[in-house]
């Protein structure tokens, strides 16, 4: 708490082209901070979503040249 109101007390003291600058980087902290709780978040639903990709295929001859890539593009998406 202590550290709030210090960096509160710093802001007082700023110009304006400063605060954008921190409103800015506000903004961008944010940001990361929403994609990493995002995907701790949604790590049920990510192995639901394998799970049923898995029971999809389960039992398919894929063939020859068959890679674990292409297993990787089947669970996780084509992320390339």
């Amino acid at each position: 708490m202590a550290t709030k109101l210090m960096i509160l007390r710093e802001l007082n003291n700023l110009p304006d082209e400063a605060l954008r600058e921190v409103v800015k980087f506000i903004s961008y902290l944010k940001k990361c901070q929403k994609k990493t709780s995002a995907s701790k978040r949604n790590g049920k639903a990510l192995a639901g979503k394998q799970a049923t990709a898995i029971k999809k295929w389960a039992g398919c001859n894929l063939g020859s040249g068959y890679t674990g890539r292409d297993h990787d593009a089947i669970l996780y998406g084509d992320k390339g």
